[in-house]
């Protein structure tokens, strides 16, 4: 698994690169931020598991409002239990799920838009698909017995959507939901291969820095 995600990360480098030789507007930059998330499918309820996300991001604008962004992030996903869901009998549970995430994201900045006269040119759209591989996972020795077996998948396909908020040249916020469209770990009882496994399910608050500010 080691070689592979190195092999993995060298490709992304090599393909930003590729992408800066070729295209003079090319924009690059470094994002961190937090993350609420949980697993759609294990019983429990709340975006009760805290995480991080760092990473890196390369983008192609255009003369128009479209542009493309490919990034590449570590995040920490998984579910925690409550308080309030242990004291009505539900096993203690934390489960941590470490992923390297490479999205590819289509942009569309509102500056078409506006409200009382004022240009929304500082809200862009994001909509893309996330290659998610899990570099590592932990969970609590207190699970249900459906979690004896941490049986998590190496790849998943996560669905993204988000608000980008431009706070000058260079920075910015960005809000994002991601879920994911394949599992992250089959359930073998499900009958279907559509639903009835385990999902995951995120929400995203990240600063944005560009190092080459847009020239919008």
């Amino acid at each position: 698994m080691k070689k592979t995600l190195a092999l993995l990360l060298f490709t992304v480098v090599m393909a930003l690169t590729g992408l800066k030789a070729r295209a003079q507007s090319f924009e690059g930059g470094v994002m961190t931020g937090v993350i609420a998330s949980q697993i759609n499918g294990d019983g429990y309820g709340g975006f009760h598991q805290l995480g991080w996300t760092a990473g890196v991001f390369g983008r192609i604008p255009s003369d128009g409002p479209f542009s493309w962004q490919m990034e590449l992030k570590y995040s920490l996903f998984g579910a925690h239990s409550d308080a309030k869901e242990v004291e009505f009998g539900m096993n203690p549970m934390n489960i941590r799920l470490h992923y390297i995430e490479l999205p590819v994201m289509w942009r569309y900045n509102l500056s078409r838009f506006n409200i009382n006269g004022v240009p929304l040119s500082f809200i862009t759209l994001e909509l893309g698909l996330s290659g998610d591989f899990l570099a590592k996972n932990t969970q609590s020795a207190n699970m249900e017995s459906g979690f004896e077996n941490p049986s998590w998948l190496f790849f998943s396909v996560t669905g993204n959507l988000g608000l980008q908020f431009d706070l000058g040249e260079r920075l910015g916020v960005n809000l994002r939901s991601m879920n994911s469209i394949t599992p992250c770990r089959w359930r073998p009882e499900s009958p279907s291969i559509f639903y009835g496994h385990y999902y995951n399910i995120v929400l995203q608050a990240a600063l944005t820095y560009t190092l080459k500010p847009s020239s919008k």
